[in-house]
């Protein structure tokens, strides 16, 4: 199933100019980019008519089952300590999540508090006036210097990570250690790897493609590595077009070896869902995911007894290249509402979620890498992420990377072209310059 990325982007665009928008076939119109900050709080955002409730409101789109279990208990410990304050919990899927909240804010309905991805979206919507600056709040002494970097704009902070996000491959370790299996450090070894996973009935790849997002995740693994890793101003050159996709050796390199290694995905990868990934990994169909770090959590969900490791995904025939990626995790923002009772209650709210106690129960029950440091019991496979040697791992803090314009771009460039029978990797870098051309336009 293939998503519109374009069209998100779009509907960003529409939300910056304030132009009238059809998001999720529903028409709204978009209120002007600098009259967001002055929304009058509604019922469902800030103080009731008589002062003492104040409802907010958590929009998010946490789909594994720790995740949600670690947000109900935010909001029982939030209201059982505030018993003036409500605490509104919206779940919804990934694939939607965006479309969803900018249907909210050209709506007058802002949700209190949301999670942004990246710095580029933060920019994006910081522009428009949507986000409230969190630098004095207490909380930010908690959270790990290096990570908060991704949420500072212009000088200020308008975003704080919840975690730290690991990218690599997931395996099996049970299924390895039957089949006398090692981690394989180079592209041959883990070729040989799959092959042998496939001669014992075993898929080696569990591939999520049939969700656009999901899909992102496995190209990533390799390009990132090889390509940001070695220079960390590659997107902003691709953008800004002094770099062409047809100029990089490396990435098409990588993108070939996305493909080199397509018969390994089963035999539906685009029909594949993430919630079925998870299951294909958790009931022992597959032997490996090469995806983020929540992958953890969800396989773990239908399987708490299985034995998951994690490796950096070979790139070459050279084991020095290889690179653990990790990145700040979903950033948490707030609605920048001119009501003071709302301000505060939010306050409160975030010093809660950035708090050791809370985050325990987010490193242990959710099986997350929290973005406060502590003494947790995490599970092994991520503890392996946050204790990767520096020098062979590779941190995306703070560095320029795609808007949400290119990245759609990007992405639906990809899906197009590894979904037919055969794979031309100069045909997939002139499409991209050409995408990336008309956007520049």
């Amino acid at each position: 199933m293939k998503k519109r990325f374009i069209a998100m982007g779009m509907v960003i665009a529409m939300l910056l100019t304030g132009c009238a928008q059809n998001a999720a076939d529903n028409q709204t119109e978009t209120p002007q980019a600098q009259e967001a900050p002055q929304q009058e709080a509604k019922a469902d955002d800030a103080a009731s008519s008589d002062g003492e409730v104040i409802t907010l409101t958590w929009l998010n789109h946490y789909a594994e089952a720790g995740k949600q279990a670690w947000v109900q208990s935010v909001k029982e410990q939030f209201e059982a300590k505030y018993d003036n304050v409500v605490l509104n919990i919206e779940t919804v899927d990934a694939d939607s999540h965006k479309t969803i909240l900018q249907t909210k804010l050209a709506s007058d309905d802002a949700p209190t508090i949301f999670d942004l991805s990246s710095n580029a979206d933060l920019r994006i919507y910081n522009e428009a006036g949507y986000l409230a600056d969190l630098s004095d709040f207490e909380c930010l002494q908690n959270v790990d210097a290096g990570l908060l970097k991704e949420g500072q704009v212009d000088g200020k902070q308008v975003g704080i990570p919840v975690e730290l996000s690991g990218y690599g491959v997931f395996y099996n370790v049970d299924i390895f250690n039957k089949l006398g299996l090692e981690e394989p450090t180079t592209l041959s070894e883990l070729k040989n790897v799959c092959e042998t996973l496939k001669a014992n009935g075993i898929t080696p790849f569990a591939t999520p493609f049939g969700e656009s997002w999901a899909f992102s995740c496995y190209p990533r693994v390799l390009y990132d590595a090889v390509c940001w890793n070695n220079d960390g101003q590659f997107w902003a050159k691709l953008a800004d077009r002094s770099l062409k996709f047809a100029d990089s050796e490396d990435f098409k390199k990588q993108m070939q070896t996305v493909w080199d290694f397509h018969e390994y995905w089963g035999d539906d990868a685009f029909g594949t869902s993430w919630d079925s990934a998870q299951q294909i990994m958790a009931n022992g169909e597959a032997a490996m995911i090469a995806h983020g770090s929540w992958a953890v959590d969800g396989i773990t969900s239908y399987n708490p007894d299985i034995n998951i490791g994690v490796f950096p995904m070979p790139v070459s025939e050279d084991p020095a290249d290889r690179r653990m990626i990790k990145e700040p995790g979903q950033q948490l923002v707030l609605f920048n509402y001119q009501d003071e009772k709302v301000m505060e209650a939010a306050r409160n709210l975030y010093n809660m979620i950035y708090s050791q106690d809370c985050m325990r129960v987010y490193a242990e029950e959710a099986h997350q890498m929290p973005s406060v440091p502590g003494d947790y019991n995490i599970l092994p496979a991520l503890a392996e992420i946050v204790n990767y040697p520096a020098e062979e791992s590779f941190s995306e803090a703070g560095l320029p990377r795609n808007d949400p314009e290119h990245e759609d771009v990007l992405f639906e460039t990809m899906l197009n072209a590894y979904t037919g029978s055969d794979f031309d990797v100069e045909e997939l870098a002139a499409q991209l310059d050409a995408g990336f051309d008309n956007i520049k336009k």
